[in-house]
């Protein structure tokens, strides 16, 4: 294929590349909100009192950190059916929503332990390092963003997977070439100016909590 061919074919298979990047996009953002609505519960139970609820919120913490996603993306393909009755009505249970679970369970670790250091360091008024959530939580965002391809293996019409339809539509190693690399496109221009401006955040967060100390000496 010419150069002129390649561009042409990429453009016109470009509204079918973004309906599937959108799917991505969706899956994380489901995967984040699930993960840190239960994270957030684990962080507040580890700073209990009762030391049974506390290293309970602890335990799970660890599970859900060393739980590998991609194999318990498959559990849950399998354990869960892909439509149930309820009273009388048929429901479908999304493979989409499958992988948001899935991906979720690494949120639920990363948000417990890193809400947990933040809420400390908000009870002893150092906001600044409390803030240092926020970028954080953003950038393991794009972390899950890129994970979300994973979806493809239970046939979630995400990204990858429909890099893959094009490839046997159109056929040969060069578009499998194209295809990849233009689909690596949507990730960078997503992810990479998130990434540059959280980390333009963090550092200058850093900067305030360098600087707290010698203020406070000053004072």
């Amino acid at each position: 294929m010419t150069a002129a061919e390649i561009v042409a074919m990429l453009l016109a298979w470009t509204p079918f590349l973004a309906g599937g990047f959108a799917w991505n996009i969706l899956i994380s953002l489901v995967s984040m909100a699930i993960g840190t609505v239960l994270g957030a519960v684990l962080a507040r139970m580890r700073m209990s009192r009762w030391k049974v609820i506390a290293g309970a919120s602890l335990a799970l913490t660890e599970l859900a950190r060393n739980i590998p996603t991609f194999v318990f993306l498959f559990y849950l393909a399998f354990l869960i059916p892909t439509e149930f009755e309820a009273a009388g009505q048929i429901y479908l249970f999304p493979g989409w929503l499958k992988a948001a679970l899935a991906l979720s369970v690494a949120v639920v670790g990363f948000v417990s332990d890193n809400l947990f250091v933040a809420w400390q360091h908000w009870r002893v008024h150092n906001h600044a390092a409390a803030l240092l959530f926020i970028p954080s939580w953003t950038m393991y965002l794009l972390i899950i963003v890129m994970a979300s391809s994973t979806a493809s293996v239970i046939g979630v019409g995400e990204l990858v997977s429909r890099c893959n339809i094009i490839i046997a539509a159109v056929g040969g190693d060069e578009t499998m070439l194209w295809v990849y690399a233009y689909a690596m496109g949507y990730f960078l221009i997503f992810c990479f100016p998130l990434n540059w401006a959280m980390g333009h955040v963090k550092k200058r967060l850093l900067a305030r909590v360098s600087a707290a100390p010698s203020q406070k000496s000053g004072d």
